[in-house]
């Protein structure tokens, strides 16, 4: 089997692998598959797998990357959406006790529970990977470290700075991770290739955030700063609140009414979210926040690690005027 799990990366061996179970890849699934044992390789380095900890791969595919990582780990949940793969992956992985294969969307999978640590590894399909990132925000409390394959568009998005290039999921994720673009990937490692080169990128959580507002004051400042790109802060922030209120929180923080508020670094988008969400943090009926995606199915358990929560700070000495994120 060892043999098998080389030639895995091997086009003409997965090829035929796929044929012989019938299946076909889709491109709207994102099925393009690692095919170079130096990727892999800088995969398994990236993860810093420790040999006591859960791992759970996004999107298993064929079993490359899990029949790789299975023997540094103490078990590896390998979730695959695509039926016809849940075969391929038993096939492959078969000397792995340790691997334990889920059929299923990652996305309506919950990380819960018991206290371990969590890895979470991937090639994540491009329609997928702003909601898996959500996901990762949502259910941190879970998960201690993450190496995904994304776009390359998307990894530099991720990491850009304040200013033109920076995106809404790059500043939330930045809140309560270490982001970095391990190294770029050429499309010519995947069978098949793709139409665009990728990047791989770490994700460590920090051991607090870097953000003392409300969460949901968070995202919603966030959101309305990313849905006009070419307002000013105090234009994007007049959606939601009033204008006293506005102007006073941008005295409180000292800015500009002209900035806009991609330019601005975290530690400020935090001091403008915290002023602006102290009337949420003492209303019951704040509104839900909007970075939510809609209409997300139930989530199942898949009973994993999770520590409780911690508590969060509150925004001082800001404007408490009427209304807020």
């Amino acid at each position: 089997m060892r043999a098998m799990e080389r030639k895995l990366t091997s086009p003409t061996v997965l090829r035929d692998l796929l044929a012989r179970h019938g299946v076909r890849l889709r491109s709207e699934l994102g099925q393009h598959f690692l095919v170079d044992e130096n990727i892999l390789a800088r995969i398994l380095e990236l993860t810093e797998a420790s040999g006591d900890e859960t791992a759970v791969e996004v999107g298993a595919g064929a079993g490359t990357l899990t029949s790789a990582l299975a023997p540094r780990v103490r078990e590896i949940v390998a979730v695959e959406v695509d039926r016809r793969l849940v075969p391929v992956l038993e096939e492959t992985t078969s000397s792995h006790p340790n691997v334990r294969v889920i059929h299923g969307d990652f996305r309506e999978i919950s990380l819960g529970s018991s206290g371990e640590r969590i890895l979470l590894v991937g090639n994540l399909p491009y329609g997928i990977t702003s909601d898996v990132f959500l996901k990762l925000i949502r259910e941190r409390e879970a998960v201690e470290r993450a190496v995904f394959m994304v776009q390359a568009e998307v990894g530099a998005k991720l990491v850009a700075p304040p200013g033109p290039e920076a995106s809404r999921l790059g500043v939330h994720l930045r809140a309560y991770f270490d982001v970095e673009v391990a190294r770029k990937v050429p499309r010519t490692v995947f069978f098949p290739p793709p139409d665009v080169d990728s990047a791989l990128i770490r994700l460590r959580k920090l051991p607090r955030p870097r953000i003392t507002a409300p969460e949901q004051a968070f995202e919603r400042m966030l959101a309305l700063i990313f849905a006009g790109r070419r307002k000013t802060l105090r234009r994007a922030l007049l959606n939601q609140l009033s204008v006293d209120v506005v102007d006073r929180i941008l005295a409180e923080v000292g800015l500009d009414p002209r900035v806009r508020g991609e330019a601005l670094p975290l530690e400020t988008l935090d001091r403008v979210a915290g002023c602006a969400g102290v009337r949420d943090q003492r209303s019951s009926h704040a509104r839900p926040a909007l970075s939510v995606p809609p209409n997300r199915p139930a989530e199942r358990p898949l009973t994993l690690p999770s520590p409780p929560k911690g508590g969060r700070g509150e925004g001082e000495g800001c404007a408490r005027g009427e209304g807020g994120l």
